[in-house]
């Protein structure tokens, strides 16, 4: 975390008060634009699905209330084979194996530095 000092000068008491009041609620106000806050960043796909062996797939994932633009990887796991994301979120390709248990976490990262990871159990038909 970033930290700020800032030498408050005045020629008496009242003045320093003021201008340091006057310091503190311009900082107050402008922080929330310094420092974005992470917690409303948010994956909103509650599931991914729809694959089936031989035919081609092509799912986008969804992120909101972040600071775009949004930069997806694969945090832990892997995709079902046949299948890959690019750096936009979008899953494509032709799955190859049929089966359940196929765990990937996707991880999402804005603009602004905010990460979030959720990971999905997919099958393959």
């Amino acid at each position: 975390m970033p930290w700020l000092a800032l030498v408050v000068v005045a020629k008496n008491k009242e003045a320093f008060v003021k201008k340091a009041l006057f310091l503190f609620l311009l900082l107050v106000a402008i922080s929330p634009m310094a420092f974005p806050s992470c917690s409303t960043l948010d994956i909103t796909d509650e599931s991914l699905g729809g694959f089936f062996v031989g035919v081609p797939a092509s799912v986008q994932v969804h992120a909101c209330c972040g600071t775009g633009p949004y930069t997806w990887s694969i945090g832990s796991g892997a995709l079902p084979p046949g299948l890959s994301m690019n750096s936009s979120g979008l899953i494509t390709g032709t799955p190859t194996t049929a089966g359940y248990g196929f765990f990937v976490c996707i991880k999402v990262t804005d603009a602004a530095g905010c990460t979030l990871t959720r990971c999905y159990d997919l099958e393959v038909d």
